[in-house]
């Protein structure tokens, strides 16, 4: 872990070096104080090559070589070798402050302090396994259902197969009293925040995927309020506010009608999608046209931003390795048969 480092006067952090390391993949930990926004500002590899030139404002930066989310306290970043960026030969990094009401850069003065670690991986697995826990509110329709709730895991799995993924529940627990409607916005998640406080703390290294009531995504420059099929707070899970994937279980226009009964099939791809944006992968194409930076996805995939389209299925390899890089995927180990 480097030593804690100031934002100056200018919003931005010294260039912080990641020295070379044996491994495939690099886990940014990054933690400010309370209240402050941040985002990686510049990101250049050892041969000079600049992967990351701006904070750009919104959530994330849509341009960018290695693309990254904005962060609010703290952050999980994720960077796997892949499309000529190799961070296991050594690279620099500077973080800048961001505004949390507009998700704009900041100048500010020296106050806030970043502390920085990292860890590689120096293999990722062939298959990967991922521990969830479901957190079921009595709006969902897998309240008090372990069958369905087996049913809607085993669906995942099929969408995550090609991924080498494979994720496993682990437990699962009731949410009391949980609100028929939720809101939230990029920064602005105390209420997905006060849905997981009402679960007891999860185990480290276990997803939780919250079935929540109606979900609308309450964007404050450009409203109303618009119902979600799915929501993870942040592209690349793990640390910050409401670090967890949230499903309805409402339809936002039918509170009075109970959970809403949504075919399996699609809300497991919503809910695979959703993992995917966990483990850090970004849309393949967003709504604006923008298309991600990967050679190897379309519009077709799974990351499209509306997966329940029967033709958005599948993982590239380049979105499998990112999967596979979050520190949080254990290597899926073949069972060895018992002796005869």
């Amino acid at each position: 872990m480097a030593e804690p480092v100031a934002f100056g006067a200018d919003g931005l952090t010294p260039f912080l070096s990641i020295p070379p390391f044996a491994g495939a993949s690099v886990a940014l930990w990054a933690r400010s104080e309370p209240g402050t926004c941040f985002a990686i500002d510049s990101l250049e590899d050892s041969e000079g090559r600049v992967w990351v030139s701006k904070r750009e404002a919104g959530p994330y930066c849509t341009d960018c070589g290695v693309r990254t989310s904005i962060a609010q306290e703290e952050a999980l970043f994720v960077l796997p070798s892949g499309e000529g960026f190799a961070p296991r030969d050594g690279f620099t990094v500077r973080f800048g402050l961001m505004a949390c009401e507009t998700l704009t850069p900041l100048k500010t003065g020296g106050a806030p302090r970043l502390h920085l670690a990292w860890l590689p991986r120096a293999h990722l697995p062939e298959r990967g396994r991922l521990s969830l826990r479901f957190l079921v509110s009595r709006h969902s329709m897998l309240l008090g259902q372990p069958e369905r709730q087996r049913e809607l895991l085993e669906r995942v799995n099929d969408e995550l197969e090609e991924a080498g993924l494979e994720v496993t529940l682990d437990a699962v627990a009731e949410l009391p009293d949980a609100s028929a409607e939720t809101r939230f916005w990029t920064t602005e998640l105390d209420e997905l925040s006060a849905l997981r406080e009402r679960a007891p703390p999860a185990l480290d290294a276990t997803v939780d995927i919250v079935f929540a009531g109606c979900l609308r995504h309450d964007d404050p420059f450009f409203g109303p309020p618009v119902p979600v099929d799915g929501f993870t707070p942040r592209v690349g899970g793990g640390a910050g506010p409401a670090s967890a994937v949230f499903m309805p279980g409402l339809r936002c226009d039918a509170f009075s009608r109970g959970p809403a009964q949504w075919p399996l099939d699609a809300y497991a791809r919503v809910l695979a999608h959703e993992l995917g944006h966990f483990l850090g992968v970004y849309h393949s194409v967003e709504t604006d046209g923008t298309t991600d930076l990967l050679s190897d996805t379309g519009e077709q995939n799974i990351m499209n931003p509306n997966p329940s389209r029967a033709g958005a299925r599948g993982w590239s390899p380049s979105q499998r390795r990112q999967l596979l890089s979050h520190p949080w995927v254990r290597p899926a180990h073949a069972l060895i048969p018992a002796p005869d």
